[in-house]
């Protein structure tokens, strides 16, 4: 029995000096503010090696000084600089006029098309587009006419490097559908990363669906860029028996337990306004998730139920 109660202590001081050590180990990163973690996680700073115990993969996330801001869905910037939004303090590292700008929740897709949200009974210069501007219905974004809003949209084929179509249909507009979609692929928030993400979509739609391009019609990063597929002009591979009235638009990422950035969310509903100025969609377009037009769980439980909240959004069968 004595024998038994030493290995029992002996085990229990071993495990707790294992725990010791471990907490010892990674207390460089913790001095540090970080936290140590597998680094194919998402990080709010950046990596540092050497500071974790366990893997060479195993490193220490710090986030950035403007993490706080960033996570506010702001930009850090001299409170001198036009703000879109509101400025709030605290948020962002340097002097104290280093603020963080904070779109307006509701009128930001309306403000980077250089639009002007007003009641819609008023007089505007261009056309009024739907869905961009907080509050009642009849408070919509006028888009004057000529605007440059359309200008360097999207990160071209050609930008991303994208393989040429093996063949292509021509696509009649105005559409009168969108289809909002989601990779169900790790998400990217820098262009970098993201004109891999597309290009690697595209070989997978190629090389192992054998289909003649990439299927969508854009694709829509969490760095706030759009990346044009099959864009404007052809028939795409994205909504089955829909695709050649409709255009599909892909969030790169997977959205069934969290939402895209407010970034990516504005990129989709300005790529939808520019369509509309451009007489490719129709102003009186139905939007729909893809899962309404087949057994799918596209776009994911979470954007799926953004979407829904759109004014343009349909309950009417597809």
């Amino acid at each position: 029995m004595r024998c038994t109660l030493i290995v029992c202590f002996l085990f229990f001081a071993l495990i707790g000096s294992t725990c010791v050590q471990s907490v010892e180990a990674d207390s460089a990163c913790i001095a540090a503010s970080g936290n140590c973690q597998e680094d194919s996680l998402q990080c709010s700073g950046s990596y540092q090696s050497g500071l974790c115990s366990g893997s060479a993969t195993r490193r220490c996330c710090i986030p950035s000084a403007d993490s706080a801001c960033i996570a506010a869905s702001g930009n850090c910037q001299e409170d001198s600089l036009q703000c879109s939004g509101s400025y709030q303090s605290g948020l962002c590292s340097g002097s104290a006029t280093r603020r963080c700008c904070v779109p307006a929740a509701g009128d930001a897709a309306c403000t980077a098309t250089s639009g002007n949200c007003q009641e819609d009974s008023l007089q505007c210069s261009g056309s009024y587009v739907s869905g961009l501007c907080s509050g009642s219905a009849n408070r919509r974004c006028c888009v004057p006419s000529g605007s440059a809003s359309c200008s360097n949209l999207y990160i071209t084929r050609s930008e991303w490097n994208a393989r040429d179509a093996t063949s292509q249909t021509t696509l009649q507009t105005p559409v009168s559908k969108v289809f909002i979609h989601h990779t169900d692929t790790p998400t990217c928030t820098d262009m970098a990363s993201c004109k891999t993400r597309v290009r690697s979509i595209q070989n997978y739609h190629m090389d192992s669906n054998g289909w003649n391009d990439i299927g969508y019609s854009f694709l829509v990063g969490e760095d706030g860029n759009v990346y044009e597929g099959r864009g404007w002009s052809n028939v795409g591979a994205h909504t089955q028996n829909f695709n050649n009235i409709a255009y599909g638009v892909a969030m790169i990422g997977s959205y069934g337990s969290r939402l895209p950035n407010a970034n990516a969310l504005t990129a989709v509903k300005n790529l939808i306004a520019c369509g509309i100025q451009l007489g490719k969609i129709q102003s009186s377009y139905q939007l729909y998730g893809h899962r309404d037009a087949g057994q799918t769980s596209c776009p994911g439980n979470q954007l799926y139920a953004e979407i829904q909240t759109w004014p343009n959004y349909s309950n009417a069968t597809p």
